[in-house]
């Protein structure tokens, strides 16, 4: 899919997550709880979440570029969508990017 995540794939912006936190639907997963929010733009852009709770620095940083590497290589969020990302407790024990495939293909199929 995509070679590489450009700034304008990414929500970066407090004021952004906060925005489709409280506006949009939830999907839940095994390992990941979706939130995702319908825009009129023309990409679609992907927030990431790891609270204290799930790990140190270290576990937290490695689930997030588990999953950005998975959506780069197996499809990003489709146009016109903003997705957040909040990982469970359960994602910590996860140790290849396809662990995950099963919950981002049912979230990615539902949007």
């Amino acid at each position: 899919m995509a070679s590489r995540i450009t700034k304008e794939m990414r929500i970066r912006r407090r004021a952004e997550f906060l925005a489709v936190q409280s506006g949009g639907r939830k999907l839940h997963g095994r390992h990941l709880l979706a939130i995702a929010l319908e825009q009129a733009l023309p990409v679609g852009r992907l927030g990431i979440t790891v609270t204290k709770k799930v790990g140190n620095a270290v576990v937290r940083n490695r689930i997030k570029r588990m999953l950005r590497e998975w959506l780069r290589t197996n499809g990003w969020v489709p146009p016109g969508w903003d997705v957040v990302l909040v990982a469970k407790d359960s994602a910590a024990r996860q140790g290849h990017p396809d662990d995950f495939a099963p919950d981002l293909t049912k979230i990615l199929r539902s949007l």
